[in-house]
């Protein structure tokens, strides 16, 4: 028993540590902590994009309707899900309408303003057109999803942060770089294995 919760206590520690980390809800964090994963084969690259059997979806309980939801494109689980064939994939936030492609901004912290990946992750995601994925953050670097159609806007908007330092406004970013949905991918990867090699490998 008491191992039992020793194992639960420290996998709500790593969980609230991934949250802090990337930027994610707790509950996405300690969803993706308990999901067993492969070992991937000696020389290759870890790709956390891979599917993880929910299609890309965010689901989480709406008590509303004590239903699950995605976070992301809104759409139930229940709709989701087709009992004659795979779940429908995610479209991401509904302000990419609908676009399935993928590209990325990569942000750089004003060393004035050091210390603020979560408030930027949450006036990014507040836009309804970019979010910060899992292992998004890392060295004073944060990378942003968005979609091709609106990310132009999304880097405009997110130039425009600022934060109170000292009493006074400051930009919160340096630089904003559009990347590629590739180029967005590796720096996942590269993240996500600076991650295990600090932490160990998500249980």
């Amino acid at each position: 028993m008491t191992k039992n919760k020793n194992t639960s206590n420290s996998l709500a520690r790593r969980a609230r540590e991934l949250a802090e980390e990337t930027g994610i809800t707790y509950t996405a964090a300690l969803e993706f902590l308990r999901t067993p994963r492969p070992e991937p084969a000696a020389g290759a690259t870890a790709d956390v994009s891979e599917d993880d059997g929910f299609g890309g979806h965010e689901f989480e309980y709406d008590s509303s309707t004590d239903l699950f939801r995605c976070t992301e494109c809104r759409v139930y689980e229940v709709s989701a899900r087709d009992t004659d064939g795979p779940i429908k994939p995610c479209t991401g936030l509904v302000g990419y309408g609908g676009d399935t492609e993928r590209v990325y901004l990569l942000l750089t912290e004003n060393p004035l303003a050091p210390n603020h990946a979560a408030f930027l992750a949450t006036k990014a995601r507040s836009t309804g057109i970019g979010r910060a994925p899992q292992f998004s953050w890392r060295d004073g670097q944060l990378l942003i999803e968005s979609a091709p159609s609106v990310v132009a806007e999304l880097a405009r908007r997110i130039e425009l942060i600022t934060a109170t330092v000292d009493g006074q406004q400051v930009l919160v970013v340096s630089s904003v770089d559009q990347l590629t949905a590739e180029a967005g991918r590796a720096i996942i990867a590269e993240n996500y294995a600076a991650y295990v090699a600090e932490y160990g490998e998500p249980a």
